[in-house]
């Protein structure tokens, strides 16, 4: 059964004037135009450290960087001159829905992109209308992202090899490298299939429950759901 998500805010304990709620922050309407100062921070790679988990990427230099939670609860810590950031949060217990903002005086720039922690299982970027991002050590198959017309197949493929062979359903795929260094097959439809990624078959469940935002198990991975606006939805589905 499908489980509405409880989007937990991060608490760290004993990390000072780096977290806690800021009541200050402009919402995002307010927020002014993205420049080369005030830029949404984009997380590069996440790291483990003991029990803590270390967010790393990038921003304008010397932004202050917030991960916040959904009640407002927040991690922050301030990028380097040259735009560099790393904050520590604690492992969470259950899953965790974040978003990534920069703050430099009374201006603020949200970031498109959310963070999703899963405890013992996948870690991810997701943004409506973009491909998923793993931040974790997935397999060949990194995300299926539906739209409920479409899915995006998306993966890892090595600097200088090829990208895998993708067969859906019995049928090989044409694949599109992407100038990331990953890379992608567009099917349509929104129903169950069987993907077959460099010879590891995958049984992708489908779409789920239309409502809300949503994360539960859906056969051998996570489904993710959220609204997009004006009346759309995405979902993507995280294989173990």
């Amino acid at each position: 059964m499908e489980l509405r998500i409880v989007i937990m805010a991060v608490l760290v304990a004993g990390a000072g004037a780096c977290s806690g709620k800021d009541e200050a922050a402009p919402q995002a309407s307010e927020a002014p135009a993205a420049s080369a100062w005030i830029q949404p921070p984009r997380i590069d790679a996440l790291a483990a450290d003991g029990t803590d988990r270390l967010v790393r990427g990038a921003a304008g230099p010397g932004a202050r960087v917030v991960l916040r939670g959904a009640d407002g609860e927040a991690v922050a810590a301030a990028a380097d001159s040259k735009g560099r950031f790393e904050l520590r949060i604690p492992a969470p217990s259950a899953p965790v829905l974040l978003t990534p903002e920069v703050q430099i005086g009374e201006d603020a720039s949200v970031s498109p992109d959310r963070l999703v922690l899963i405890p013992g299982g996948p870690a991810a970027l997701i943004a409506a209308g973009e491909a998923t991002r793993r931040l974790d050590a997935a397999g060949p198959l990194d995300a299926i992202d539906s739209d409920g017309a479409a899915l995006q197949i998306v993966g890892r493929a090595s600097p200088q090899g090829a990208p895998p062979t993708v067969v859906v359903d019995g049928a090989p795929e044409a694949v599109t490298r992407l100038s990331d260094g990953r890379w992608r097959v567009l099917v349509s439809g929104g129903g169950a299939r069987s993907i077959v990624v460099g010879g590891r078959t995958y049984a992708y469940p489908g779409v789920g429950a239309p409502e809300g935002t949503t994360l539960a198990r859906a056969g051998n991975g996570w489904r993710i759901g959220w609204p997009t606006p004006p009346q759309g939805r995405q979902e993507s589905w995280l294989p173990d």
